[in-house]
């Protein structure tokens, strides 16, 4: 089970999009969380804020045999947190080092 927990201070579910995604170019699914915070006082007013505001996108990749149903998405308290099952562990580390030249 991998666990992501994202803090979206003053998002609401209706601000924010999970979806479940293959990439067109490494055919790697991935999960993609996108939204948009709003400043939390009126434009054009003077304010010291230590939030960032705007559009934003964070992505994870997943295993090749993750399913939309694998996926659960629950906000709380202003972080949204992601739980998808990944299926069982390789048994092996699939790593090798690459030479720089």
């Amino acid at each position: 089970m991998l666990t992501a927990m994202l803090e979206l201070p003053g998002s609401k579910r209706t601000d924010l999009s999970v979806r479940l995604s293959t990439c067109v170019w490494n055919r790697v699914k991935q999960v993609t969380v996108s939204g948009k915070s709003k400043p939390g006082f009126p434009e054009g007013s003077l304010a010291v804020r230590e939030r960032r505001f705007g559009q934003f996108s964070r992505t994870f990749a997943v295993g090749a045999e993750t399913k939309p149903e694998d996926i659960s998405a629950d906000l709380e308290d202003g972080v949204l947190t992601l739980r998808i099952a990944c299926g069982t562990p390789s048994e092996s580390e699939d790593s090798h080092e690459i030479t720089i030249r």
